[in-house]
């Protein structure tokens, strides 16, 4: 898959598998940072994914859903960034 310079900027993308259609791993700086993968929750929902761990709410530590893999690349690429 191309990246979306408008989403990452030149150095980062969101690369997948035809044989499991369901993760996709976000690509930054020459690295994988991260992954989206549906269905973690149950659900058809993303998932965000970084360091091993889901990107959700600390509080109630449920996983922040994601309508797109997209949408959830873009939080592992805000979580990267911030050094979460």
């Amino acid at each position: 898959m191309a990246p979306d310079l408008r989403v990452f900027g030149s150095c980062w993308a969101l690369a997948g598998w035809a044989v499991q259609p369901d993760v996709m791993v976000v690509l930054g700086e020459g690295h994988q940072v991260g992954s989206v993968e549906r269905g973690l929750d149950g659900g058809d929902g993303w998932v965000a994914v970084c360091e091993g761990c889901f990107i959700g709410d600390p509080v109630t530590l449920e996983a922040r859903l994601h309508d797109s893999p997209e949408h959830g690349a873009r939080t592992v690429h805000q979580a990267y960034l911030q050094n979460l």
